[in-house]
């Protein structure tokens, strides 16, 4: 079984909305429906959970009975950070899946994932044990120690920007934050299931990304590019 895991417990304070992102609407729908929907039509995804701050719990059900997104099947308490939403996604499907099930951790923020790069994470992770999507870097980069000044360029032939989805079975996950959480690995507020990977000395494996997939609905501004994309591609 595959599972997309939607991560939805942010609350927005940056898009200054007086409501996090994703229940924003975007034509008729609010940001979280558009993103559901994605795994709702997608013939390689069994059943979606989403990690939802617990004020919203309720209205996401709601959200899911109005828009007919019958394969949510779960949802849980997010923490109070990205890496302990995670974790609590992952310890939430204890004893309900079996170990070989793979989560995709997907964004509720993002609706531009597309059944191309649903499919090549799925084969990348059964290759290889996990995948995340990545591109290759348009820039180079300068590192940094003092915010000021910098004695090191990485160029962008040797760098990938890694995003969403990420992907690996549910035993992997629930072992790797059982030890980060148990053995204070990698639990910072700013820790994500990649560095995570790095901290436990596992490689990352790049899987198919694009350009519209790393738009992220961050300001209100984002909101209006997302409606431009979605009426070019007839989804309003």
């Amino acid at each position: 079984m595959n599972i997309a895991v939607m991560l939805a417990g942010g609350t927005g304070e940056r898009m200054g909305a007086g409501r996090p992102k994703q229940y924003l609407e975007i034509g008729s729908k609010p940001l979280i429906v558009h993103c559901l929907e994605i795994f709702q039509k997608s013939p390689n995804i069994d059943a979606i959970e989403i990690v939802s701050h617990v004020d919203w719990i309720e209205h996401v059900w709601e959200l899911a009975k109005k828009f007919n997104i019958t394969k949510l099947k779960w949802i849980c308490e997010g923490g109070c950070s990205c890496q302990e939403s995670t974790r609590n996604g992952i310890f939430n499907l204890k004893g309900k899946i079996d170990d070989d099930d793979l989560l995709m951790f997907v964004m509720s923020s993002s609706p531009f994932v597309t059944e191309e790069i649903i499919e090549d994470s799925i084969k990348v992770c059964r290759q290889y044990g996990s995948a995340f999507a990545c591109m290759q870097s348009k820039y180079n980069l300068a590192y940094t120690e003092d915010n000021i000044s910098s004695s090191m360029i990485n160029f962008k032939e040797k760098n990938k920007t890694i995003n969403m989805p990420w992907t690996s079975s549910f035993g992997e996950f629930y072992a790797s934050y059982k030890k980060a959480y148990d053995e204070g690995i990698e639990t910072y507020s700013y820790s994500y299931v990649p560095t995570l990977w790095l901290a436990l000395g596992k490689k990352i494996y790049f899987s198919l990304d694009s350009t519209k997939n790393m738009l992220h609905a961050t300001y209100k501004d984002d909101l209006e590019i997302f409606e431009a994309v979605l009426k070019l591609e007839n989804r309003l």
